[in-house]
């Protein structure tokens, strides 16, 4: 029997040992880091998405106040918010990507 056996009270069996014995081990080597993870291609389609976006929500809001529509109002409305969402969403991109942030205040 092993030492740690009789400090813990705890009796392992000759088998129970060698299974942990071989956890142990695994545990023990190194691995290497997992590769990180890749961007789908379609990283090039949010600036155009969100440009797309914000030249139907300024026809939508020019023309709407123009005609005095109520329906293109409320798409514009609806439109807007979504435009200042993915907007939000590539900025944040691209100061993720610019390197390490610093604050300046």
């Amino acid at each position: 029997m092993d030492e740690r056996d009789h400090a813990d009270g705890v009796r392992l069996t000759a088998r129970e040992r060698a299974v942990l014995a071989e956890i142990e081990e695994g545990l023990r080597q190194e691995h290497a880091p997992a590769p990180a993870p890749r961007r789908p291609s379609g990283g090039r389609r949010l600036p155009v998405a969100v440009a797309l976006m914000l030249v139907c929500s300024v026809v939508l809001a020019v023309v709407g106040i123009r005609t005095s529509s109520a329906a293109l109002l409320w798409c514009f409305a609806v439109v807007w918010p979504l435009t200042m969402l993915q907007f939000v969403r590539l900025l944040s991109r691209w100061i993720r990507n610019s390197g390490p942030f610093t604050p300046w205040f």
